[in-house]
């Protein structure tokens, strides 16, 4: 690990329950450390999705100050979503991940300052994504078990490392392209367009735009009957570290990843 790392890294669990990466350990140790950790189980699901319609919203790059107003928006319609973190942007939010963590969303890792992983050397992917499991883990207590790698790429090393790390992948089926088309009428209609049972939308809570959006979003899709779960109760709390979900990018059903 490098040594920019700082002190003692807990990996994969509460507090004490994890493994200790030590700045300055060899690169053969860290890897060896990471497949001996052992991911915290899943909570079990609080939603039945085989019997319900669901949909799980997730959002990525925060938290930022208007993330409180998401979670107003979440909480005002008993929803849940996933927020895949950076970083960077833990240490001047800290009281909306707590706030995340305590509502019962869940929080997910990308990343420490949205790097590319792919093509990386493996230390920098290793960097990435345990400062970030760090970060999250001092504020909320728990390290999360699922990432979301940028940009949806990924390759055989990354696949690799978020398995050692106990992180499953987490891709999407409903892109918003919200980072371009900055405008909430055009994200609202995108969301509903491909909104399907087991599909996962991607937007992110930095965009105005988006976060005003959601409750559009949430009206239509409860009266079509559907409930919003986290991504790990959309999967029944069965997620593989390393795998991706859904296999290929852009479709729940499209059988397994092509080989990178």
């Amino acid at each position: 690990m490098p040594a920019a790392l700082g002190a003692a890294v807990l990996v994969g669990g509460a507090v004490g329950a994890g493994v200790f990466l030590l700045a300055g350990s060899s690169s053969h140790e860290n890897r060896s450390a990471h497949r001996a950790a052992k991911a915290r189980p899943a909570a079990p699901a609080k939603v039945d999705c085989h019997v319900r319609k669901c949909i799980a919203l997730t959002f990525d790059d925060g938290p930022v100050t208007g993330t409180a107003k998401l979670l107003d928006i979440l909480k005002a319609h008993g929803a849940h979503a996933t927020f895949f973190v950076l970083g960077q942007q833990v240490a001047n939010n800290q009281d909306i991940l707590k706030r995340e963590a305590t509502e019962g969303h869940q929080i997910g890792n990308h990343t420490f300052d949205h790097a590319k992983l792919t093509g990386a050397p493996r230390a920098k992917v290793e960097d990435e994504l345990i400062r970030t499991q760090e970060a999250i883990l001092q504020v909320t207590g728990t390290a999360p078990t699922v990432m979301r790698p940028t940009y949806g790429y990924s390759d055989k090393q990354v696949n690799e490392i978020a398995k050692q790390m106990g992180l499953a992948q987490i891709l999407w089926t409903v892109d918003t392209v919200d980072w371009k088309d900055r405008n909430t009428a055009v994200v609202t209609k995108r969301v509903l367009a491909g909104a399907k049972p087991g599909h996962i939308v991607i937007m992110h809570d930095i965009r105005p735009t988006s976060v005003d959006a959601v409750p559009g979003i949430l009206d239509a899709l409860t009266k079509q009957g559907y409930a919003f779960v986290t991504v790990s109760e959309l999967y029944g709390g069965n997620l593989v570290p390393g795998d991706r979900y859904p296999p290929f990018l852009g479709s729940p059903t499209a059988g397994p990843a092509p080989p990178m």
